[in-house]
């Protein structure tokens, strides 16, 4: 398999491990399994730097995502394949990286396998489209609007992830690295704490495939410049939300998602500050 076409997969199976991690109720097991997708992340992040320092092209486009399953054990279950499925496309010989990725990979199976012997098995309901949450009281209204804010949303931020990821790959400016790394993992928890929502509601869905054109731009001025007007009207969004669904609990969550993104849009400023003064 040549390794662009392995990039794909690897995608797929980050995006395998993570929505499985978001749809199991039992916290601890979700905190095991969403353990194991921030490391294959990982995986596909020193992926990427290596194709890209290579010069080799690749992208994120994506297949079906396997990761729907009736209870925790259908889950365990079907990682397992999956991450065996995986194993066969890493190229033979003494190649650290890829030594890495199995090595991973083996310990997940391994623990998977003793979970299935272990732990209780227990239905998802993720997928049941049941569009309550838990015990807040949310009349249509809220709960359309809470919808599809949490459906544009974590797009948002699994775009977000791929963009500054994919960016991260080209950039010398050791500046705009650690600025990308830090909007990269903000956008990780933001993403998880909507799935996580989306899950309790039985919506969850994994983001569309991203059209090429969004993460391969020539204009990062550009891009930026877009990035903080779209970060601000994310901010109107959540401001708009919390104060519709008029409860104490949820509209603080979502006062604190607006704050954050405050301090995301003086990362993008500083980015387009240091890029003035490189020109």
């Amino acid at each position: 398999m040549q390794k662009r076409e392995l990039f794909q997969k690897k995608h797929e199976l980050w995006l395998a491990v993570l929505f499985g991690s978001f749809s199991i109720d039992n916290a601890e097991i979700a905190d095991i399994l969403y353990d194991f997708a921030m490391i294959e992340y990982r995986h596909l992040n020193w992926l990427g730097q290596r194709l890209a320092d290579e010069g080799v092209a690749f992208d994120y486009e994506k297949g079906e995502i396997d990761y729907q399953a009736a209870s925790s054990h259908a889950l365990f279950q079907k990682l397992i394949g999956q991450f065996e499925a995986i194993r066969t496309a890493y190229p033979d010989g003494e190649d650290a990286m890829f030594a890495r990725f199995i090595t991973d990979e083996d310990y997940f199976i391994q623990k998977l396998r003793r979970m299935l012997a272990e732990t209780s098995d227990d239905p998802i309901t993720a997928f049941d489209k049941n569009r309550k949450l838990g015990t807040y009281d949310l009349d249509q209204t809220q709960t359309d609007a809470l919808t599809l804010f949490l459906f544009e949303e974590s797009y948002k931020e699994y775009e977000l992830i791929l963009v500054y990821t994919y960016s991260n790959f080209f950039t010398d400016s050791k500046l705009l690295s650690n600025i990308f790394i830090d909007l990269i993992y903000e956008s990780h928890f933001h993403l998880k704490s909507f799935a996580r929502m989306m899950a309790k509601m039985g919506i969850l869905s994994v983001p569309r495939t991203m059209m090429e054109q969004v993460y391969k731009f020539d204009d990062l001025t550009q891009f930026l410049i877009d990035g903080i007007k779209e970060e601000e009207g994310a901010k109107e969004e959540c401001m708009r939300l919390a104060k519709m669904v008029d409860h104490e609990a949820l509209s603080d969550f979502f006062f604190f998602i607006n704050n954050q993104e405050n301090y995301h849009i003086a990362l993008m400023q500083k980015a387009l500050v240091h890029l003035k003064e490189q020109t």
